[in-house]
């Protein structure tokens, strides 16, 4: 837990071995924050946290030489170079494989040669991925790790997170405003909303189960809400979040259901204007849900 003036983050969520997971939401919902406490640059105010089984708030640099990071507001010394860095990143990591970041930035055109000034936005972010991939870490922590890319860049830098998770015992914990590269890499996702966990659901299932109901205002009125996880007004009617797509399909024939997709899904569930800001026990049984729903 991590107090501000006027928002609290409170959040409860698991990245295992051997998994990609997303954390998801809008700007200020507390994604950032989040993976500050995780790499231990901020000090929870309290509750617990772990990373590779060590307290986050005592990491040792023999944990945190196990871990990459990219996160959107750091940023190498402008004058430095490519060639710089590496150097740096040599001395801090042993297992810096420079063979290995050389063939990816030349696989990415990125010049050695030149200073970080001269990169451009996307330039950055694909030369923050590869140097925090080339000491081979046992975690990848990426917070927009897309941003600024192009199309081909952006499908080129997800071949290479899915070629890193081909190793038995990784993992990577990943946010994006993307909701494609969410859909197309992860194994599983958490919502956050106002520093809470709303959702954790896998991405088989939100493929397989989710819909985003389209009603009309006397539709909303009768509708059978045992299955709603959010709805909100929009324009001429109401958009309502299921996770029971066939049970609505059958039971209201007459409704308007689209399959859900992570961008819906956020939508709805930040606007929802019958939740209240998610208390610290919906939090906590997020993981509940979810599991019931695999079991």
């Amino acid at each position: 837990m991590k107090h501000y003036t006027g928002f609290t983050l409170d959040v409860t969520m698991r990245v295992p071995k051997d998994s990609i997971t997303a954390l998801v939401g809008v700007n200020g919902s507390g994604k950032t924050t989040t993976f500050r406490i995780i790499l231990g640059l901020a000090k929870p105010d309290a509750g617990t946290g772990t990373l590779l089984g060590t307290d986050v708030t005592q990491l040792p640099n023999s944990v945190k030489r196990r871990v990459g990071a990219v996160l959107a507001d750091s940023s190498f010394d402008a004058a430095f170079t490519g060639t710089d860095v590496i150097r740096q990143a040599k001395a801090f990591y042993p297992t810096f494989n420079a063979t290995l970041c050389r063939t990816l930035l030349t696989r990415f055109s990125l010049p050695e040669d030149k200073p970080m000034s001269d990169f451009s936005t996307g330039m950055t972010a694909k030369f923050k991925t590869i140097i925090a991939m080339s000491h081979e870490p046992d975690v990848l922590i990426l917070d927009e790790p897309t941003a600024g890319l192009d199309v081909v860049a952006r499908n080129e830098l997800l071949d290479l997170l899915r070629a890193y998770m081909e190793t038995p015992g990784r993992a990577i914990l990943i946010s994006s405003h993307n909701s494609k590269d969410i859909e197309t890499l992860c194994d599983d996702f958490y919502v956050i909303d106002r520093g809470r966990i709303r959702l954790h659901e896998t991405i088989d299932r939100l493929r397989d189960d989710y819909a985003v109901l389209m009603l009309t205002d006397d539709q909303a009125a009768e509708l059978d809400r045992t299955h709603i996880l959010a709805s909100a007004r929009v324009r001429g009617g109401v958009h309502a979040l299921t996770d029971a797509r066939r049970y609505y399909e059958e039971n209201m024939p007459g409704v308007a259901v689209a399959r859900g997709d992570i961008d819906e899904l956020i939508t709805i569930m930040t606007a929802d204007q019958d939740a209240a800001p998610p208390t610290a026990t919906e939090s906590h049984n997020a993981d509940a849900h979810s599991e019931r729903n695999q079991s």
